[in-house]
């Protein structure tokens, strides 16, 4: 492949340092632009120039840094053809780039999408620049039709979210002093937060040997008040993280939408039986011999899942066994290689 790749890469705020889709640019052998970190007194003269070409983006999470990025991809565009710009958080950082299409340079435009159809819709109001695109990538299956809608089903690539599964695995000779079983739940994103709570509440009453971790932004914390089998965690550092999916039993994860889910994998990377809602993007990433699914909007399915495997220590163990190997099969170098195709496919 002769094409020079460009990644134009972001940081979410809420994710551990060894989670979120920005791992990929150290898998691929790539020139990279990072997000802005210091904002001199030229980039906010751009910013502050340019700020209706921000406010007229059509994207809700659009803002002054994804400009500048996109202004430093134009510089390297215009000096030579033969380049790739793959924009890995299509949703937050393109809107303009495709523009250049027009002058001349033989450049190539790829982007990543996360967000289920229906969010995407809310947050991208003007879908116009993605008809430039040369190819889209998409983390679940879900987001596949909706996009070939858009630029045909030809551009449309679905390669899965990955996982750093050297960093999130199963604690070595880990030994549990206590009886009482731990599910973990993480994240705020598309979480349905009630079904949580009522099959919280609904195991309180069943059994008294159980907890359910909750990490997640403080502003969920009140959907939890009164519920005494619940220990809820904000802002912790990625060791403890860590150290609560290797030490917790089963991964609970009550979801209203989804697409790829960092959380889940983290879980399954590190041994843990899922039992989450029945929604495409969740089968995109587990399997029955990983994972127990209920209807969404159901706490007593999802809580006589929770007790099944409460009470069934050895299929517990089973099934925590299947998480880890099948976690492997999302690991980055794999997802890489599959990135690496789509360029391949594009540039020849």
């Amino acid at each position: 492949m002769n094409c020079k790749i460009n990644l134009i890469t972001m940081r979410m705020a809420n994710h551990a340092s060894a989670s979120g889709y920005d791992r990929l640019v150290e898998f691929l052998d790539t020139g990279v632009i990072h997000p802005v970190s210091q904002w001199t007194f030229a980039k906010r003269l751009f910013g502050r120039t340019f700020k209706f070409l921000i406010n007229r983006s059509g994207s809700v999470w659009y803002h002054r840094d994804s400009f500048i990025n996109e202004l430093f991809a134009a510089s390297q565009w215009v000096r030579k053809s033969g380049q790739i710009f793959h924009f890995l958080y299509g949703e937050n950082s393109h809107r303009y780039l495709g523009v250049l299409k027009s002058m001349g340079r033989r450049n190539f435009i790829v982007c990543t999408y996360h967000t289920p159809p229906e969010m995407f819709c809310q947050v991208v109001h003007n879908r116009q620049q993605i008809r430039r695109l040369d190819a889209i990538i998409v983390v679940s299956t879900v987001q596949s039709d909706f996009f070939s809608e858009l630029v045909g089903p030809e551009r449309v690539f679905y390669i899965p979210h990955g996982i750093d599964v050297e960093y999130f695995k199963p604690m070595a000779d880990y030994n549990k002093h206590t009886d009482v079983v731990r599910a973990l739940f993480v994240g705020s994103m598309l979480r349905d937060f009630e079904t949580l709570a009522e099959t919280a509440h609904l195991l309180n009453s069943w059994v008294k040997d159980f907890r359910v971790s909750i990490v997640t932004s403080p502003k969920h914390h009140h959907f939890f008040q009164g519920i005494d089998n619940i220990e809820l965690y904000s802002g912790i550092s990625d060791e403890k993280l860590l150290h609560l999916y290797q030490t917790s039993d089963i991964f609970l994860l009550p979801l209203l939408d989804c697409t790829a889910n960092n959380s889940m994998l983290e879980a399954m990377a590190c041994g843990l039986p899922i039992v989450s809602t029945d929604l495409p993007g969740v089968r995109d990433y587990v399997n029955n011999a990983c994972a127990l699914l209920a209807p969404k909007c159901n706490p007593k399915a999802l809580a006589e899942h929770i007790l099944y495997l409460k009470e069934n220590e050895v299929v517990r163990q089973k099934m925590a066994l299947e998480s880890r190997k099948h976690s492997l099969d999302f690991r980055w170098q794999k997802v890489a290689s599959k990135t690496t195709k789509v360029y391949q496919r594009i540039c020849t």
